[in-house]
This record gives structure tokens, C-alpha cells and sequence, in this order.
């Protein structure tokens, strides 16, 4: 799941909007674009190609001497080439782009982000109810390894609340314990994660089939790693602070009835 997250953040930042501006305009009318373009706050990135390298790049594209051909001449408009910050505002940052004065076109695949969006929604969607699964079973998991070790020293448990340990002091060694277990547990499970992710990006790159490198996927699953590390450590602390806190609650009285037969 956590490559597929990458890969669908690598497809998102992969949509560029082309915005062709109109040919022949004064100087200062494609500064003043220029401007109003670098000012918008939505765009991540602009690149910009100057019609020259536009026909040299489809020259080299198409392998044919658009340049000869055309006998020095050149149709194709000046280009800006901008990533959008978010994708769910793609159509309003267009259409802000088309009312620029000067501005001949805006084109970027509409349709392709539209499905893109309903699968990032499907991919966030799925990545919760699975980190919550995770999550879930990681905190019972300890919760039911920490009441086992509980019940297996009641007896000490009860000698120290007679001599008088509070249950604060009772409750940090079994807290401790949750602690350990859920961190090393995450630590495993991210390890064999991480294992198994790259030996499936190394068959799919063998097979030459299309992986986008726009974002760092070591990276990405270093950050992702540190959060599920960091919640199996809080889930072992809340588990066993929680069978801690229910043995310490249902033996109680039982301590306090054995002081007062102590006492008389």
C-alpha cells in the first residue's frame, strides 16, 4: 500500500498545464504575463519554452527538418509549462490562466485528472481503513499480551500493593512493556514491508513497464515509516496502560478487604 501511495503521488504530480500565448505581442505585454503568471499562488513550478526550442524539440521528436522546411518561419506560440499545487483546484487555476490577457490557449488533460482524482480518492480511502485495521490489531495485540503478563504475576502485584506500592509505581513496569512491544513490533513490521516493496519495484523495473520517479520513494517510506512507528509506540503504551488501569481498578477492592483482615 505504501507504494502504491507513492506512485499514485508520483501520477499527481505528473499533470502539467500548457499555457500558449499569442504571437506578436509587445514586449512588455509578455512581461506583464509573465508576471501575473509567476504571482499566482496555486502553481508549484512554471517552466518555460520559447518557441525555438519547441521546433527543435518536435524536430528531434518526429525526426524530420521542421526548420527547412519551413524556411525559417516558426507557428508554434511561446509556452509556459506550470505544475499545479493541487490538483482539486486544476479548473479554477485554467480558467484564472485563459482570462490573462495575451493568452491563446490553456490545455491539460482533463479528463485524465478527473480519474486520477477518483483513484487518489480510492488510494486514501483504502490506506485509512488498512492503518486503522493495523492499528487496531496492533493495540490488541499488546493489550492481550500485556493482561497475560499481568495475570501471571498477580500474586507479586497484590504483595506490593499490601506493602504499600501505589499503583502509579505498579502500572510504569507493565507501561514499559507496552512501550517495547509496539515499537519493536512496528519496527519489524516496516522492515519486512520495506523488503518486500523493493523486490516488487525491482521485478517491475526489470519487466521495463512505466514507474514514475518524480517523487523519492526512500523518502517517501522513511516519513511513512517514522509515523507507524511512532503509532505502534503509542498504541503500546495506550493498550497497556488501558489493561493496567483494568486490572489495577478490578483488584482494588480485594487489597483493600485483605488490609482491613491484616489490620484486625
Amino acid at each position: 500500500m505504501t507504494y502504491v501511495a507513492a506512485f499514485t503521488i508520483s501520477l499527481q504530480q505528473m499533470v502539467e498545464i500548457y499555457l500558449y500565448l499569442k504571437i506578436g505581442l509587445p514586449a512588455e505585454t509578455y512581461v506583464e504575463i509573465d508576471r501575473k503568471v509567476r504571482s499566482m499562488k496555486e502553481i508549484e513550478s512554471i517552466g518555460y519554452k520559447s518557441p525555438e526550442e519547441a521546433l527543435s524539440d518536435f524536430s528531434e521528436t518526429f525526426n524530420i527538418p521542421v526548420q527547412d522546411i519551413l524556411e525559417g518561419e516558426n507557428p508554434l506560440p511561446p509556452t509556459y509549462i506550470i505544475k499545479p499545487k493541487n490538483l482539486d483546484k486544476i479548473e479554477d487555476l485554467a480558467e484564472k490562466l485563459r482570462k490573462i490577457d495575451g493568452v491563446w490557449g490553456v490545455r491539460y488533460p482533463k479528463k485524465e485528472v478527473a480519474k486520477l482524482m477518483r483513484v487518489l480518492f480510492g488510494v486514501e480511502i483504502g490506506f485509512l481503513l488498512i492503518l486503522l485495521l493495523l492499528v487496531s490489531g496492533a493495540i490488541s495485540s499488546v493489550h492481550n499480551v500485556v493482561r497475560l503478563s499481568i495475570y501471571s504475576r498477580r500474586r507479586e502485584i497484590r504483595i506490593m500493593q499490601l506493602v504499600g506500592a501505589t499503583n502509579s509505581f505498579i502500572r510504569w513496569s507493565f507501561l514499559i512493556e507496552g512501550i517495547f512491544i509496539g515499537m519493536v513490533g512496528s519496527i519489524l513490521s516496516v522492515s519486512i514491508v520495506y523488503l518486500l516493496g523493493q523486490t516488487a519495484v525491482g521485478l517491475l523495473q526489470k519487466l521495463s513497464l512505466f514507474l514514475p520517479k518524480i517523487i523519492n520513494v526512500n523518502l517517501f517510506f522513511i516519513t511513512l515509516s517514522a509515523g507507524i512507528i511512532f503509532l505502534g509506540t503509542f498504541g503500546g503504551f495506550l493498550s497497556s496502560l488501558i489493561a493496567a488501569n483494568q486490572f489495577l481498578a478490578s483488584d482494588i477492592k480485594r487489597v483493600e478487604e485483605m488490609k482491613r483482615i491484616g489490620s484486625s
